[in-house]
């Protein structure tokens, strides 16, 4: 039996950051995968200024394939674009953007074992075992970043409710790079009302177009269906391989670890409710779950009770900011016409909404913001409907 310090089950975002800031410190640090890396991952790819800015190390040049700056807002026959002076987000493939992330956790000395699917954790004679595909291996803790669909997240919280977990479709659409800027440049493209809590989305890659839907997982019947007819009615081919997948909603209590278990990224749940973003999540619990796993390892210290203070930090650090979201998300859905068709309209509400995507103001910064303020920009959209009749 192979004996280490730390295991973290799953190799995406937040467990490389886990396994990086782990092994840095001197553990030994085993990261299982359940998938060759690099592992295939269908993902919008936008990585925000904000996630970026929680990365200790500068991603390289080439991983990107687009920049952003801004965005454009659809909602029924309401567009408008805007743009900043500084850049908002990347947009990346993820296969290759986390293989660069676990590159840098085995850099630090992480060992990386993947093709090898965890499948049970034991809690057993004061430590913890893990069973995969292969082999038994015991820590004195467990970090769990397997994705919405957690082994570990079993041992720690009830399963996530059908309303708390989002259903995206998607498919990369084959363009040349002239196709691709002709249809948008330098920006990202949101379609709303197109489903229950959720959106469309066109976004700029390399030599393609990643387009998608996702909505609530107990409104999205038929995805196949109504993802073609998005993409008829945006003029794409309806001729391409469809990949759907479920997303955790963020923004509710949550249990995030037990006795020797912590859980981080998707596994927790951590998933901004209203766009959709989890890796600047990922990143901000990979380290402080690591920073947790340190003090553990101090004290030796490894029940839920001396585990908890991970999250607390969690919820200085963030959740409020997802439970803005939530709020957000609900009352904009509540009142689509009102808030959407702001959203697609005026551009300082959108410009202002852009600004907590780039991490720069939260939600419960933009509600307070955007709330007093309604009345008279549904006076003024009313007036310039008027008017142009």
């Amino acid at each position: 039996m192979e004996e280490h310090d730390v295991i973290i089950i799953g190799a995406g975002p937040a467990g490389a950051i886990a396994a990086k800031r782990c092994a840095e410190e001197g553990l030994r640090t085993l990261l299982l995968e359940r998938k060759k890396i690099p592992r295939f991952k269908l993902c919008a790819g936008g990585i925000s200024a904000g996630a970026l800015a929680e990365l200790d190390f500068r991603i390289e040049e080439d991983l990107i394939e687009r920049e952003c700056y801004g965005a454009r807002v659809c909602y029924k026959d309401h567009q408008i674009e805007v743009k900043k002076r500084s850049r908002m987000a990347v947009l990346v493939s993820r296969d290759r953007f986390d293989a660069y992330l676990v590159s840098k956790a085995v850099e630090a000395g992480a060992v990386l074992h993947d093709d090898e699917r965890a499948t049970t954790v034991h809690q057993r004679d004061g430590c913890i075992l893990v069973e995969t595909s292969e082999k038994e291996y015991r820590a004195e803790v467990v970090i769990g970043a397997d994705g919405v669909n957690s082994t570990t997240a079993k041992y720690v919280r009830e399963p996530f409710k059908p309303d708390e977990v989002g259903l995206c479709i998607a498919a990369d659409i084959p363009k040349e790079n002239e196709e691709v800027d002709s249809y948008i440049e330098g920006a990202v493209e949101f379609h709303f009302g197109i489903a229950k809590m959720g959106y469309g989305w066109v976004f700029p890659k390399e030599r393609r177009l990643s387009v998608g839907i996702g909505g609530v997982s107990t409104d999205m019947k038929d995805p196949k269906k109504r993802f073609i007819e998005f993409l008829q009615k945006r003029g794409f081919d309806t001729d391409v391989t469809t990949h759907t997948y479920p997303l955790p909603r963020g923004g509710y209590d949550r249990e995030v670890c037990s006795d020797r278990i912590i859980l981080v990224g998707d596994a927790a749940g951590f998933v901004d409710p209203f766009m959709g973003e989890g890796i600047k999540y990922a990143f901000i619990s990979g380290k402080l779950a690591a920073k947790r796993v340190l003090k553990s390892y101090e004290n030796d210290r490894f029940s839920k009770r001396a585990l908890e203070s991970y999250k607390s930090e969690c919820d200085e650090a963030f959740i409020e900011h997802l439970r803005y979201g939530l709020k957000l998300t609900r009352l904009m859905n509540r009142y689509p016409e009102i808030f959407f068709t702001l959203l697609a309209e005026n551009e300082r509400v959108l410009s202002k909404g852009l600004e907590v995507i780039a991490g720069r103001i939260d939600y419960k910064e933009y509600l307070k913001w955007l709330i007093p303020r309604v009345p008279r920009y549904m006076l003024h959209t009313i007036s310039s409907a008027w008017r142009n009749k």
